[in-house]
């Protein structure tokens, strides 16, 4: 089984490279900010405590997000591999998924300046029907406020402040970048820049899993 790690800042693209990567192989996408946003969705004990540490630009601590992500890599049975979007975030999440052996495993960084970051996510609407993503600048929906996909209504999420932002990219700095170390210092870490086009990127993400 092939397991595929993608990194980067918030905005950076993770979780459309995910999408696109799966379609592809036929990988099990595995992406901890869905599995968090359902508890949400759904007002479980969980989900209530995580949408306050959400809101202050806070990590979900490793012992919630480890034993959602541990049911999910159970239930994968028929599929040659998965992509992990969103974790592991800290080492201690990072050793829990050594431990889980696969034939092969590529961690791949996307590098993206602050700034550009920041426009991104402020400029993103999502839609709660479908889970589509849209960007007003890079990806605007046909008609403003509503879902290529489906038709329903877009919106524009309450964690998606400018400074909320900047929060969350200082956690990253702080907490994550220590999680790339350790995967390059493990030989498997590919880094791409990802401030261009979303197939540009794509195409230099299947590079390097080649």
């Amino acid at each position: 089984m092939v397991r595929i790690l993608l990194f980067g800042a918030p905005g950076s693209g993770k979780g459309t490279q995910a999408e696109l990567l799966g379609e592809r192989y036929g990988y099990v996408k595995i992406a901890t900010g869905d599995l968090i946003r359902n508890e949400v969705k759904n007002r479980s004990e969980i989900g209530i405590a995580a949408m306050k540490i959400i809101e202050d630009g806070k990590l979900i601590p490793d012992n919630i997000i480890i034993e959602m992500v541990r049911k999910n890599v159970d239930k994968i049975v028929n599929s040659p591999g998965y992509i992990m979007d969103g974790f592991p975030r800290t080492i201690d999440q990072a050793k829990y998924l050594s431990e889980i052996k696969v034939d092969k495993e590529t961690a791949i960084f996307l590098k993206i300046d602050e700034s550009d970051l920041i426009e991104r996510i402020t400029e993103r609407l999502y839609c709660d029907s479908c889970g589509a993503i849209f960007n007003r600048i890079s990806n605007p929906p046909e008609s403003d406020m509503t879902c290529d996909i489906c038709g329903k209504k877009l919106i524009k999420r309450s964690d998606d402040s400018e400074e909320t932002i900047k929060k969350r990219i200082s956690v990253f700095k702080e907490e994550t970048e220590p999680v790339i170390n350790f995967y390059r210092n493990r030989g498997v870490l590919k880094e791409i820049e990802a401030s261009g086009s979303i197939d540009g990127i794509f195409k230099e993400i299947v590079g390097v899993l080649s």
